[in-house]
């Protein structure tokens, strides 16, 4: 059996190379007339010369070179014929241009016809307008007119072949028209008959376009026939009769698409097809009345596409190309989407969604298994229809429970895109996967929208910790990714570039890190949130006045607490895992930046806070209807838990080779400010828990001061000049503070006592370093 498929297959390419091989011959003869024409039309004038030369054994070679090229003429060119009496001067033919040829032997047809065929449905419409002659008379004379082209076409096919395809095309348009007019408009023949003589028609024009070999036929026969019913629609919207009508035309493509690869028939019979089918979805889809004919004639679409894209591989033995994965991807994810969509907006729709999705997997199976037998068959076919498969069953279960199967898709899509592409060296294949990637990224994002839709009034979209949809989409993302990158840094498998893998090594690593830090961070993030949302209470003041809402605003501080503190886990985890595992300076550099912002964030947002829920606590602010206990106090020491090692962290990073002085030693300074502020926060909050409200700023000046004196003796002990200029920094701001801002409620106790510390301090620091001066001195 295989051996006689072989030997058909080789018979076919054998007439397609005995049909070119005429074409170049007819082309021969042509070039080979032009240039005897234009040889003899100079030979008058070369007469007198050639004459006096003629005694020259070389022009006499070429006399006889041009005796025997027109004998060759005249044995292969009727033309010739007309050459041997004399010169020949065609002006006609030496005026025309390869333009003018085009469009006089090419495009004036093709639009003549259109015009024809305008012309006659424009005049049907006219007599409809006017009722000029009667329905059955309008009809005969269509197809009268119809036959004449046809009758016409066949006339001239001998020889004008091109010309007579357009008048067959024009003509076959033409009898789709009247015969949808008869049945639809005037009831003048039944359904059966109407749609037998247009899968005739459709037949016969299939038949017609292989005899001629010309795609003319098809392209303006079949797919001109999709404008047929909107020409003649009065709005009935008898959707079953149109997409009935449109499946009749596909299936003459489809029969094409065995014998031809006439692809530009295929892609305008897929466009208009799906096109039409979304405007009426749009436009007049209602589940009630049309959720099975939206399933069945989609799916219908659907197959015989699908069936169409294998046919060019399958029998046409067509090579792989991109618009092939796009083809397939568009038309599998079009049926898919309008058939999620019609099921969806069923009441009990969501019980099948799944199954649908179960469905899809079905079809593409199929189709793998049609393809696994067909050993001849590229295997770039075989891999993207499997993958098809895997990817719809990967989705039925997420889609049963909820919505997020885009995401899902293309997060399955790109990882099994770049797994084909990789290990089986398919670059196309593995330049798609990163599009999909970005894809999947906004998916993921515009699902995480759902983390903010809870209200008191809408208790359905309450989210419960770690357990929904949302973080499970992540996780499942954060998966796929996670099999990329394992791919990507896998030795036993080669990129197809090692710059364009370097980039997408990073920008992967990128995007699965910042998932896996925001999943955890929504989860966070909304748990506080909804206790916040949850947390409003009416609050009456009095009669006579009207309730206001309060919130428990204790609840955002604790929120931004416990982000920072996850922050800080995030931190000190992925540093760690670098520092033991993956060893990688540029995710040093990135680290390092990362803890130093949050450390930033702690001091500058994070403090407040916890000032703020101090102040909470010690006034018991609405304790009527919010808890005010010692949480509000052990938030503070929690966050120091976390906080500290990453400030060990990021010191351990600044003793590598990376990092130069200057780096290091804006380091050190940033770290004493960030201490500062840290002991400056804890002093006020004891001493305001002790009661002592009236020793806040002496108590700061104090601190200040004596912090100042330890950073100028760490400086000048280990000849750290920023921590010597930093002290002297804050001596002076200190030193304002007190004159400016802390004399001005003091009493005089007060003030003694801190300047007098102050100046000793002061006086300390100054002998140090006159001692460390005098030290050095030989």
């Amino acid at each position: 059996m295989e051996d006689q498929n072989q030997i058909d297959y080789f018979i076919k390419k054998l007439d397609q190379l005995a049909r070119q091989q005429e074409d170049l011959q007819n082309e021969l003869h042509k070039l080979r007339l032009s240039a005897y024409q234009l040889k003899t039309q100079k030979s008058a004038d070369q007469k007198t010369e050639l004459e006096v030369k003629k005694d020259i054994p070389k022009e006499e070679t070429r006399s006889n070179e041009r005796i025997e090229f027109v004998k060759e003429l005249k044995k292969t060119t009727p033309a010739a014929e007309a050459a041997k009496d004399g010169p020949v001067t065609p002006a006609v033919a030496k005026e025309k241009t390869p333009l003018e040829e085009f469009i006089g032997t090419n495009l004036l047809n093709k639009i003549g016809i259109a015009i024809l065929v305008l012309g006659i449905s424009y005049g049907v419409k006219y007599s409809i307008d006017h009722n000029l002659i009667n329905p059955v008379t309008r009809i005969f004379l269509g197809y009268v007119m119809g036959v004449a082209m046809v009758l016409v076409a066949f006339k001239l096919k001998a020889n004008y072949r091109t010309f007579s395809a357009v008048i067959l095309s024009g003509a076959m348009a033409s009898l789709y028209f009247i015969t949808f007019a008869a049945y639809d408009f005037y009831a003048l023949i039944p359904q059966g008959l109407a749609f037998a003589m247009m899968v005739l028609f459709t037949a016969f024009t299939v038949f017609a376009s292989l005899q001629y070999d010309q795609k003319v036929i098809a392209i303006i026969g079949l797919v001109g026939a999709y404008g047929v019913p909107f020409l003649l629609s009065d709005g009935s919207g008898r959707v079953i009769i149109l997409f009935s009508y449109i499946t009749i035309v596909n299936a003459g493509i489809l029969v094409l698409a065995f014998k031809k690869t006439w692809k530009a028939l295929y892609y305008t019979a897929f466009a208009l097809t799906w096109i039409i089918f979304a405007f009426w979805y749009m436009d007049r889809f209602s589940v009630q009345s049309h959720l099975w004919t939206s399933l069945a004639f989609s799916t219908i679409f659907f197959i015989t596409f699908y069936i169409t894209f294998l046919a060019y591989k399958l029998i046409q033995g067509e090579p792989f190309k991109l618009t092939d994965i796009a083809l397939l991807l568009a038309n599998s994810f079009i049926y898919y989407g309008f058939g999620y969509a019609s099921i969806d907006d069923h009441e009990k729709g969501d019980l099948f969604l799944g199954l649908f999705t179960v469905f899809n997997a079905v079809l593409h199976f199929i189709a793998c298994a049609v393809v696994f037998k067909r050993k001849e068959v590229t295997r770039e076919t075989f891999y993207l229809v499997a993958g098809m498969v895997l990817v719809y069953l990967t989705l039925a279960v997420p889609v049963q429970l909820n919505g997020n199967w885009v995401t899902l898709i293309w997060a399955g899509e790109s990882a099994l895109l770049f797994w084909i592409g990789r290990t089986k060296s398919l670059v196309v294949f593995e330049r798609l996967s990163y599009a999909l990637v970005l894809l999947t990224i906004g998916s993921l994002m515009d699902d995480w929208k759902g983390y903010d839709l809870y209200a008191k009034d809408q208790p359905e979209y309450f989210v419960r910790m770690f357990l929904n949809i949302h973080f499970l989409t992540s996780v499942l993302v954060l998966a796929a990714f996670g099999w990329i990158l394992k791919l990507n840094f896998s030795n036993s498998l080669k990129a197809s570039s090692d710059e364009i893998s370097l980039v997408f090594s990073w920008v992967m690593a990128t995007l699965s890190a910042l998932i896996l830090y925001f999943a955890f961070y929504k989860e966070i993030f909304t748990f506080w949130q909804q206790r916040y949302i949850d947390s409003e209470v009416m609050v009456y003041s009095g009669q006579g006045y009207d309730p206001y809402p309060i919130w428990d605003y204790d609840l955002n501080n604790f929120k931004i607490l416990f982000l920072l503190i996850y922050s800080a886990i995030f931190g000190i985890a992925i540093s760690l895992a670098n520092q033991r595992f993956i060893k990688n300076d540029k995710l040093t550099i990135v680290c390092t930046s990362f803890n130093a912002f949050i450390l930033f964030l702690f001091v500058v947002v994070g403090l407040v806070s916890l000032a703020s829920l101090r102040t909470s606590y010690i006034n018991q602010t609405d304790v009527r209807f919010y808890f005010r206990d010692f949480r509000h106090i052990g938030i503070r020491y929690l966050s120091y838990l976390f906080m500290l090692p990453l400030v060990g962290v990021n010191r351990q990073h600044m003793k590598n080779a990376l990092f130069n002085a200057t780096l290091r030693a804006i380091e050190v300074t940033l770290l004493h400010i960030f201490i500062l502020a840290v002991l400056s926060s804890e002093l006020v909050n004891l001493l305001e828990l002790g009661g002592i409200h009236e020793s806040l700023k002496l108590g700061l000046s104090i601190l200040w001061g004596a912090y100042a004196l330890m950073l100028i003796v760490i400086g000048l002990k280990q000849k750290l000049k920023e921590l010597r200029v930093m002290a002297i920094v804050l001596f002076s701001i200190t030193i304002l503070k007190l004159f400016l801002y802390d004399m001005a409620d003091m009493s005089t106790i007060a003030k003694t006592i801190v300047m007098i510390i102050l100046g000793v301090l002061m006086l300390i620091a100054s002998f140090l370093y006159n001692k460390v001066k005098k030290s050095s001195q030989p």
